[in-house]
């Protein structure tokens, strides 16, 4: 079974055509050139020989330029959707934010983004199951995709744990004390170029144990339909089709690693696999 390039593909970033900008010395990004031109005319940065520096100013200096900057690309048809979402912008994982932006605006800026994935579970006497959502055809991104049964963008504003409990109930009806039981189990991170820009990922990965009797019910409109499956008929979908979106595909590789599952006994390149679910320089 082929799930390597499920990780060759969200990892696919060249930086060639993408110009880094920084706050004094920090990365923050790479911007696309259509993006650094207009930021350059609206004075978001000073160009230097083969960077751009972050002007001078505020937090809330910064905010309002980011956000006069996000909604003219957007009313000029820039940026394809409007989310309304602040998102934190840091250089590492391991600091506050510097300032926010619109969610849609970071990947042509290529900004460090986070966010959280659940796997719900149920085990049987056949073995795990898992839940997989199917979302809306009516979604402006991967419509139709399958998915995990809880993701969600990392907002500014919120910790992971709030977060992670606002996207339960919203997407799946699943309670803030059932939400609570969720066991954080690690990061996955990747670097990827398509059509919307790059996708610098960090995403936060958590397990929660379901009931027998428990039937997800989405409130929000985002999620279609809800399957509970067989991780082997999971594995099986990744493994031959691209049914899935595509960062879902490395949280349940590796939710199946670490649930014994795929062994290195009887999984080709099993290693690798676990050595390319992190794949940014985090710090």
């Amino acid at each position: 079974m082929n799930f390597l390039r499920h990780f060759d593909y969200a990892h696919n970033a060249t930086l060639a055509d993408w110009t880094p900008w920084y706050q004094q010395d920090a990365l923050l990004g790479y911007v696309q050139p259509k993006f650094r031109d207009r930021g350059l005319a609206l004075g978001i940065w000073t160009s230097h020989l083969d960077y751009l520096q972050l002007s001078p100013g505020s937090i809330s200096e910064l905010n309002l330029r980011f956000a006069h900057f996000s909604k003219s690309a957007y009313e000029d048809g820039l940026l394809e959707s409007w989310v309304g979402e602040p998102f934190p912008v840091k250089a590492s994982v391991d600091e506050s934010a510097r300032f926010i932006m619109e969610r849609t605006l970071t990947p042509p800026l290529g900004c460090l983004t986070f966010g959280v994935h659940l796997n719900g579970y149920v085990r049987t006497k056949q073995g795990i199951e898992l839940w997989i959502a199917k979302r809306s055809s009516n979604k402006l991104t991967f419509p139709g995709k399958l998915d995990n049964i809880v993701a969600g963008g990392q907002p500014a504003g919120l910790s992971l744990l709030q977060n992670l409990i606002k996207e339960c109930y919203e997407e799946a009806g699943i309670s803030e004390i059932q939400a609570k039981q969720s066991l954080a189990t690690g990061t996955i991170s990747y670097q990827h170029t398509g059509r919307r820009g790059l996708k610098r990922d960090v995403l936060y990965c958590f397990d929660l144990e379901l009931a027998d009797s428990f039937m997800p019910t989405c409130q929000d409109g985002e999620v279609e339909s809800f399957e509970r499956m067989p991780i082997k008929d999971v594995l099986s979908i990744i493994a031959n089709t691209d049914k899935f979106k595509y960062n879902c595909n490395l949280v349940i590789l590796d939710f199946a690693i670490r649930h014994g599952v795929l062994t290195g006994d009887e999984t080709p390149d099993y290693a690798n696999l676990c050595a390319r679910r992190n794949q940014l320089d985090l710090f």
